[in-house]
């Protein structure tokens, strides 16, 4: 009779080891993913902008207009070699000055397994970005 006792005492607690696991596994997976599309959108709007920069070249940026930039932008996210999958450009905030500095703004969702499904906190999983790079 006692054997049946603690064969149960043992069940409960694996189970709420293997419950514990799982939720603390998928916290962190949740957390893992949105600091690294944090970190890597960051540098991946500086790299874009990097690109178009070189693409209009040293003292021509007068002549493009801001459509043409995030149209450029946009190009450049679309490849492969760009490092940012799933971002997408923001007409707000892509642009080029009259001193040949280029403004790049990416937005982007992390990939989540439980912050993107609940409305109050689905915030947190969009990262956006800015990266401004000079043509002279």
């Amino acid at each position: 009779m006692s054997m049946r006792n603690e064969r149960g005492i043992v069940g409960d607690w694996l189970v709420k080891v293997v419950l514990g696991i799982a939720i603390f596994g998928v916290i962190g997976y949740d957390a893992g993913s949105i600091l690294v599309n944090y970190f890597t959108l960051d540098s991946g709007a500086r790299d874009v902008a990097i690109a178009v920069s070189t693409t209009i070249g040293t003292g021509q940026a007068r002549h493009f207009t801001d459509n043409e930039i995030y149209l450029m932008a946009q190009e450049e996210v679309g490849s492969e070699d760009a490092g940012v999958e799933g971002a997408r450009v923001l007409r707000e905030g892509t642009s080029v000055d009259d001193t040949g500095v280029v403004y790049v703004r990416l937005r982007r969702v992390a990939d989540t397994l439980i912050v993107s499904r609940i409305g109050a906190i689905e915030k947190w999983a969009r990262a956006t970005a800015d990266g401004q790079a000079g043509t002279s």
